[in-house]
């Protein structure tokens, strides 16, 4: 039986279509528009402290582990902000963001990140497809 397989013929005259898959997969980065949100409307507060903000939260959920996130502000207007972080850690960086209100320093009102877009691309954030042109 075994012999009878390996000396079958192979059909020639039906076409096999041509495919193409294309995977994408590990992807370096990952990529976050979030907003900065409070209890009061705050006085805006530049890129330093929101990014000291950004530690802060990461620090409080996940610990020193946390703080050590490389965290990119690539795009920065109070209170939006476009982010980077290493794809794997970004889930804990997600939790982090929409799970850990803070108090804010500056007159202690509470405040917390909600995430706007995400994306494994840049372009997944930086646009969005419910605008109207």
């Amino acid at each position: 039986m075994a012999s009878d397989s390996a000396h079958m013929a192979i059909d020639q005259t039906s076409p096999i279509p041509a495919t193409l898959k294309t995977t994408i997969s590990k992807q370096p980065y990952y990529y976050f528009a979030i907003t900065l949100a409070s209890s009061s409307p705050a006085a805006p507060i530049d890129v330093t402290q929101y990014h000291g903000y950004i530690t802060m939260v990461l620090t409080q959920w996940l610990g020193a582990i946390g703080g050590g996130i490389p965290v990119d502000i690539l795009d920065y207007s109070y209170p939006r902000a476009t982010i980077r972080v290493p794809h794997t850690n970004h889930k804990s960086v997600w939790q982090a963001m929409t799970l850990n209100p803070f108090s804010l320093l500056s007159d202690n009102t509470q405040a917390y990140f909600q995430v706007l877009r995400n994306s494994a691309f840049a372009m997944g954030v930086v646009t969005s497809s419910r605008k109207s042109m």
